[in-house]
């Protein structure tokens, strides 16, 4: 690891009240450093320093991809820019639009079978375990992808 990303690990670290990971050479201690970061929003500016100087990308796109749930759509541009292949940066984009159907629950209007067959599974079973629209859950139990996705609406519909 380079002294240049040391500086945004130890501030991560300091941020979090936690050590430095002991070889931060290894992605799997800087991931379990990150992901404390996501879930702390005090620290979202020392994570992003973190992770623009991260050498691996997988982590980064894994990073930012978690991130697109945590921060609001005016701020999120940064985070996707941070990702260093154009298909992370879609993939992040994508999930960031997911994230916006996920807090409207899935209250889009005209729902149909073409249209939720664009939609992941990630983002189907996520709505077909929260969402109060019954609309949605109905077309989920109708025409989700995978049987999970079908079955957790239609029992969800029964409640």
């Amino acid at each position: 690891m380079t002294m240049k990303h040391m500086a945004p690990l130890a501030d991560l670290a300091r941020c979090l009240d936690v050590p430095v990971p002991e070889d931060t050479d290894d992605e799997h201690q800087r991931w379990t450093l990150y992901q404390r970061a996501i879930g702390c929003e005090a620290c979202h500016p020392q994570l992003l320093a973190a992770v623009l100087l991260d050498p691996d990308d997988v982590l980064v796109a894994a990073v930012v991809t978690q991130m697109m749930e945590w921060v609001e759509a005016p701020g999120r541009e940064r985070w996707i820019a941070s990702v260093r292949t154009e298909k992370d940066r879609r993939y992040a984009s994508r999930r960031a639009g997911e994230v916006d159907i996920l807090r409207l629950q899935g209250a889009i209007p005209n729902l149909d079978r073409e249209l939720l067959a664009t939609w992941t599974d990630w983002l189907q079973i996520r709505l077909a375990e929260t969402t109060t629209v019954v609309g949605t859950l109905d077309q989920l139990a109708r025409h989700g992808r995978t049987k999970r996705i079908r079955r957790t609406a239609a029992q969800r519909l029964m409640e």
